[in-house]
């Protein structure tokens, strides 16, 4: 039992290191539960499958662009994000029988997304979901008369993003916090051992101690990365400065 244990260890420590804070395997779960949910949703309802395709890349869309780390402003971002939805749909139901004024409204449009990047992650974010969803009323070929419909598909998918993000998926930056001092301990594990390695590695053979390096590079680069990772979550991870500093310093003293 003892080696089973261990070994399960082993290799939950490998992959927290791989992907420290289980950061990109929580962001995978929040999108596609939310494309599910919305899809569970709306296949009730009768809805098209244009309609289903709509609702199920609004949903992904309103999961993925929205990268605060507060659960305060991720919820105030997805709250603006909805009538930002509504009104990208409705343009883009208004201009696609005007094929010139909307491939200029189009371009404009790029221009604005890539231009509220300025603005922040908020910025970033509702400039992705107007982008997005407005390119989803080309996709499916939106009409003024079907407006009414598509209102309901966007507001049941960001509504279900909502559940997933908050609910069934929940994320705090506390939480966050902890999972990157596991992946950064994971990783100095790794080089420490990648060092045992180099001590051990034959001197006579230029093959051994060359890969060996290579990986001693690449251990420390992913240890200097997991401490920047750390340090940018710091603020919002601990609500205690004293704590914070103590963890700032004891990651700085790890890295030397």
């Amino acid at each position: 039992m003892a080696v089973v244990r261990r070994t399960a260890k082993g290799i939950w420590d490998r992959y927290s290191a791989s992907d420290p804070g289980l950061l990109r395997l929580m962001a995978g779960l929040r999108t596609v539960g939310a494309i599910l949910l919305a899809l569970a949703v709306l296949a009730p309802l009768g809805t098209s499958v244009t309609h289903l395709v709509a609702g199920a890349m609004t949903a992904m869309v309103a999961t993925f662009a929205i990268q605060e780390k507060e659960v305060r402003g991720q919820a105030i971002t997805l709250a603006l994000g909805l009538p930002v939805a509504l009104a990208a749909i409705s343009l883009g139901a208004l201009l696609n029988s005007r094929v010139v004024a909307g491939d200029v409204f189009f371009i404009v449009l790029i221009f604005g997304a890539v231009y509220c990047r300025r603005f922040g992650d908020r910025g970033t974010a509702l400039g992705l979901i107007g982008f997005q969803v407005y390119f989803v009323s080309l996709f499916v070929s939106a009409s003024t008369s079907a407006l009414p419909t598509l209102y309901l598909t966007l507001t049941i998918a960001f509504a279900c993003s909502a559940v997933v993000r908050f609910a069934v998926v929940p994320e705090t930056p506390e939480r966050t916090l902890a999972r990157l001092r596991e992946a950064f301990r994971a990783r100095l594990a790794q080089l420490i051992a990648h060092q045992i390695e180099l001590l051990d590695a034959d001197t006579d053979s230029g093959e051994g101690p060359e890969k060996v390096l290579d990986d001693l590079r690449r251990s420390t680069a992913r240890l200097h990365e997991a401490a920047l990772m750390i340090q940018g979550r710091l603020d919002e991870g601990s609500r205690d400065a004293a704590a914070a500093a103590l963890l700032q310093r004891r990651v700085a003293d790890a890295e030397i």
